[in-house]
């Protein structure tokens, strides 16, 4: 199991503490640790627990695939939320709009459950700018990131850039050999 995802699952079951450490992971090295990459919609969302954690659950219509299994429809969890009055809250996890579009992170996890890779930054939201161009942005992350050579401390910085831009460099990405 990879650094990222450990991270994740300890930050998951860490439930009381009060920050999440993750591995600050570049756009190329999202692309290749992800087992999807999808633009979408958010159509729906709802919580519901499993086992001991609660989960909100992300209904997807996608309309463009980079890398994952072909869907018309995706469902995605973040783990926080609330269900029958019990609220669970995990610092650093996304918050999805009804109705909004993204490009997301995607990987499937042992329990068959599909979570964003890297919380806060496997999700790209998608407006246009003054021109009419789709852009694609994300804050920096709020999460402690770790950085993977030396496993320090380090600042992320957010990223914006035109649609087809983050396109071209995911494609380039999952086109590369992992070394």
């Amino acid at each position: 199991m990879s650094l990222s995802r450990v991270a994740i699952l300890i930050g998951i079951l860490a439930g009381l503490a009060p920050a999440t450490t993750l591995e600050k992971l570049s756009l190329e090295e999202m692309a290749a640790r992800a087992t999807a990459i999808v633009r979408g919609r958010v159509t729906a969302s709802w919580c519901a627990q499993r086992g001991p954690l609660i989960y909100t659950h992300y209904r997807v219509q996608v309309t463009e695939r980079w890398k994952g299994p072909e869907a018309a429809v995706i469902e995605v969890v973040v783990p926080g939320g609330t269900v029958g009055g019990v609220r669970q809250s995990f610092t650093g996890t996304p918050k999805l709009g009804q109705g909004a579009e993204y490009v997301l992170f995607l990987w499937r996890g042992p329990s068959g459950l599909t979570h964003i890779l890297g919380f806060t930054q496997g999700v790209f939201d998608l407006t246009r700018d003054s021109s009419g161009e789709l852009v694609a942005a994300r804050a920096a992350a709020p999460e402690v990131l770790l950085e993977p050579a030396s496993g320090r401390p380090v600042s992320d910085v957010p990223l914006r850039l035109k649609l087809d831009d983050l396109s071209r460099r995911i494609r380039s990405a999952l086109a590369t050999p992992a070394r």
